[in-house]
């Protein structure tokens, strides 16, 4: 996808600080503090989008990339989160980023499209809103929703439960679909994403198959009823959901800021993953990792992961790989959807259904995209014909390739993981959770200090530790 120079630099004027470690980028403007009157639906969407994918490709990666074990930090922030070590200051930069630059820019643009009469970037509106909170119910359960980005009045809004938030995220993608599919337009300015309101119709019922299946306990048909409408879906690489970020320091991937910008040199790959992959040798490796860059310790050119929990320092890079530059080089995308992750959840339907064939066509064309989406066509026939790769008709077999391809969005995977309890993971080495691998992120300092009541006659407030045992409303069986 080609984008517009211009657009990048506009979205990353108004980037807000994206780490826990609260580290800014160079140009940090809130399209807030201009003239209302000189703010247009064209003027927010490329902020808002560009933030989305920093908020879900910094902390949300990180975070639960290290419960997925697709991650394993060996020092500091990222050892706390391989180690459990999970808390409240944890998650703040990651809920205001959401809330307050994501969310609140996106309630704008959708009021000031409704003012134009525009029901193109109402409908985008509807659609990125609906995401943002699919992501954020599903990392801590009920979170203020039906009342949340209402400004004129109380500023401590009350918390929704997730069944409820469910139901209005279904409501909203459809009143979505509905509003890009009026406009005859054939491309939408400042839109980083695809640009097409057609594309848009497909990542929204995209979004209803995850949504279908994440509630696969309580509504085992849910995703094969609604594979029944026809729904029209991301069904090629070319319709993928994605950020593509800049050339420079200040607009950079984010996991390139953190990890090789920052110079902190704390994150690393997880063993469960690298040598998972390097016992099927799978063609990705190299695409996924780095080889550990210096011979301190007689590793150098390996492709080497740290163990879950693993607390040897490797400050100078001699033990274990770093992410690899599809997904962690200064300019890599930021997957939202992709063609690959809606066939994966159609082969999962259909094993639950018993439609072997569909099951087993639909699991080889998910690796398929995935390949070609990495530039490696020419290696997926061998790959699948590997007896340990091969499709063998069981649900652990489709879920294990599932978490290698989500590699490209660590926090679905973890949702996969409570939903399905493949791959079967270890707890960590010295961890804080009593060997329990945690299945919910607790809610941010921020709320505690400023919205107790609510969190107190809502979900309640979080208990250091505890909390993250206690899985969300779709997890419950």
């Amino acid at each position: 996808m080609k984008i517009n120079k211009l657009n990048i630099i506009a979205a990353f004027l108004s980037i807000a600080s994206i780490t826990s470690c609260k580290k800014t980028l160079d140009v940090n403007n809130d399209p807030n503090a201009f003239s209302d009157g000189l703010i247009t639906p064209a003027s927010l969407l490329p902020s808002i989008e560009v933030n989305l994918a920093y908020a879900l490709g910094g902390d949300a990666t990180r975070i639960t990339a290290s419960l997925t074990q697709h991650y394993a930090g060996h020092r500091s922030q990222p050892l706390d989160y391989a180690q459990y070590n999970i808390n409240p200051s944890s998650t703040d930069t990651y809920w205001q980023n959401m809330y307050t630059v994501v969310l609140t820019n996106t309630n704008k643009m959708i009021a000031k499209a409704r003012q134009a009469g525009d029901s193109t970037y109402v409908g985008v509106g509807q659609i990125i809103e609906a995401y943002a909170f699919s992501v954020l119910t599903d990392m801590y359960g009920d979170i203020p929703f039906s009342d949340a980005l209402q400004f004129a009045g109380d500023m401590t809004p009350a918390y929704d439960k997730q069944k409820d938030i469910y139901n209005g995220l279904f409501k909203m993608l459809d009143n979505g679909i509905a509003n890009v599919k009026i406009s005859a337009a054939t491309s939408i300015t400042g839109d980083m994403i695809y640009r097409k309101p057609a594309n848009w119709e497909k990542f929204a019922n995209s979004v209803k198959l995850r949504l279908y299946n994440h509630l696969s306990a309580t509504q085992p048909n849910g995703v094969t009823d609604f594979l029944n409408t026809n729904p029209v879906l991301i069904t090629a690489n070319s319709d993928n959901a994605k950020v593509i970020f800049g050339i420079t320091q200040a607009n950079a991937n984010p996991i390139y800021q953190m990890d090789v910008t920052s110079g902190r040199t704390d994150e690393a790959v997880c063993a469960t993953l690298v040598d998972k992959m390097k016992a099927l040798n799978d063609p990705r490796i190299p695409v996924y990792f780095n080889v550990v860059q210096n011979n301190g310790q007689g590793y150098q050119g390996q492709y080497r992961g740290n163990a879950p929990g693993g607390s040897q320092d490797d400050a100078s890079k001699n033990l274990y790989s770093r992410v690899g530059t599809y997904y962690a080089s200064i300019s890599s995308p930021v997957i939202l959807m992709s063609a690959a992750e809606v066939q994966y959840i159609i082969a999962e339907a259909r094993v639950n259904s018993g439609d072997q064939t569909a099951a087993k066509q639909a699991y080889e064309t998910a690796i398929t995209n995935d390949f070609e989406m990495l530039g490696l066509s020419a290696s997926t026939a061998g790959y699948l014909s590997n007896p340990d790769v091969a499709f063998d008709g069981t649900l652990k077999r489709v879920m294990e390739q599932k978490w290698v391809t989500m590699y490209q969005a660590t926090y679905e995977s973890w949702t996969d993981w409570r939903r399905t309890g493949f791959p079967e993971l270890h707890p960590a080495v010295n961890n804080y959770t009593s060997n329990v691998i945690p299945v919910r992120i607790p809610y941010p300092q921020s709320e505690i200090n400023l919205n107790a009541k609510s969190l107190q006659n809502g979900p309640g407030i979080p208990v250091p530790y505890k909390s993250l045992k206690v899985p969300v409303w779709w997890n419950t069986k």
